[in-house]
């Protein structure tokens, strides 16, 4: 293919909906899985940026996740949408990497706490209560601890909360409810 046929399939591409270029990326065509890569990358970037807090991470997070995509494409079966399949993706390679490096990053916070002259006390005490949250947050089950961190950290709502971790919008409610609870008697006496 020259890149005059190459550019007119690409125009052509365009005009397709979301579930056409997945059905194409599906059978092998990387140019309609480009289209999805274009169409999402910053929203799917912008949404864990609000995980992961460091926007380099995040870029390498969405590379990671489109290329899990695309290695996994003829699993996607459609029974979702494909920007929440895509999120999901996302989503556990975020949480996998931040518990990965949570011990890293605590060491080096600990240390930029202790070489600061200011507020020395208040920001170490923040720390403390950030690194209870952190250790809490690990004691309640991954569904509890994904339903809650999806609903504080990244701000979705019920509904998309449930079409992301696929269970009903009231055993969403049920676990956000129980880790909020678990987390607010753990401490109460930390503020």
């Amino acid at each position: 293919m020259n890149l005059t046929e190459f550019m007119r399939s690409k125009d052509n591409m365009k005009g397709r909906n979301i579930s056409e270029l997945v059905e194409l990326s599906q059978s092998g065509d990387e140019s309609a899985f480009e289209i999805l890569f274009k169409t999402f990358q910053t929203r799917l970037h912008h949404s864990l940026f609000k995980v992961l807090r460091n926007y380099h991470e995040t870029e390498d997070i969405v590379q990671q996740a489109f290329m899990r995509a695309w290695e996994k494409i003829g699993t996607f079966k459609g029974e979702a949408n494909f920007y929440t399949w895509l999120y999901r993706i996302g989503f556990n390679l975020a949480i996998t990497k931040i518990n990965k490096s949570r011990e890293h990053q605590i060491d080096e916070d600990f240390e930029l706490t202790l070489k600061s002259d200011d507020n020395v006390v208040q920001n170490l005490t923040d720390r403390r209560l950030e690194n209870k949250i952190i250790d809490l947050l690990n004691q309640i089950s991954e569904e509890q601890r994904t339903a809650y961190i999806l609903c504080e950290i990244d701000s979705k709502n019920y509904e998309e909360i449930a079409n992301i971790t696929n269970v009903p919008i009231g055993t969403v409610r049920s676990r956000i409810f129980r880790a909020r609870q678990f987390l607010m008697e753990n401490l109460k006496n930390e503020l």
